[in-house]
């Protein structure tokens, strides 16, 4: 699988519904073209995980959708946690600042959420397609993000005091993404997971409280699983692995 940055198409659109959206109702006609990525302006119905609603305002953020190829549809698992590393690290060549992974794929700077990852994959036979949906939070001040999310969210206005342009970022990602998906489909999990534990390290040895399927689990956060999951140590003192789901609670900011 070739996912050099040099051929990645990138398809720029004013405004969409989201993303996501567009590439899977057009991917028949786009599969041929992948790598390829969709940036757009704006959504009118952006999306993030658990079928939240994804702020995406005209000039403010970066809301793009990159497409690969797998050629092996068991690494499908571990695109978002992929993903997430590439945010992480485009994000901090771009600022020279630190952000830290929020398991699997929220992306924090200092300790809010700065970037979210909404991943989405098809299979056909062999043959894996991945949808790695990102928005990131580049100008907002804090009255131009949604109230719910004020006290959890940040953008990298607000953590540098300074504007940050769109399509600086778009080449930022459609560096790292590639790169990181190249890692993934030739390494195997072991390269991602080892970087993801450095990235999720503010959370090692931290009370957290984990949402999946309606259902509550707290416990202390052991680390990730070879495979990628989520160790958790329950109140009880044992140890189960989460594949899906998130960390939630305002208290769990690193």
């Amino acid at each position: 699988m070739s996912t050099s940055a040099e051929r990645l198409r990138v398809i720029r659109l004013e405004s969409c519904s989201s993303t996501n959206d567009y590439l899977r109702a057009n991917l028949p006609r786009l599969r041929g073209g992948l790598p390829l990525a969709v940036c757009a302006g704006s959504q009118s119905a952006g999306r993030g995980r658990e079928g939240r609603s994804w702020s995406s305002p005209p000039g403010l953020g970066l809301y793009v959708t990159f497409a690969f190829r797998l050629a092996d549809p068991r690494r499908l698992a571990l695109v978002p946690l992929a993903s997430g590393v590439a945010v992480c690290e485009a994000l901090a060549a771009w600022t020279g600042r630190d952000f830290a992974l929020k398991w699997p794929n929220d992306v924090l700077g200092g300790g809010r959420k700065v970037a979210g990852i909404l991943c989405e994959g098809t299979v056909s036979g062999e043959e894996a397609v991945s949808l790695a949906g990102i928005g990131v939070n580049l100008n907002q001040r804090a009255a131009d993000l949604p109230a719910e999310f004020r006290r959890r969210a940040a953008s990298l206005f607000m953590l540098s005091g300074r504007e940050w342009p769109a399509e600086a970022g778009l080449e930022r990602l459609a560096a790292a993404l590639p790169a990181w998906m190249g890692r993934l489909q030739g390494d195997g999990p072991a390269t991602v997971v080892a970087r993801a534990r450095e990235l999720t390290r503010p959370f090692l040895g931290r009370a957290v409280r984990f949402r999946q399927g309606g259902r509550d689990w707290s416990g202390v956060c052991r680390g990730l699983a070879d495979d990628g999951g989520l160790r958790l140590e329950t109140a009880a003192g044992e140890e189960t692995v989460l594949y899906s789901g998130e960390i939630v609670g305002a208290a769990l900011t690193p």
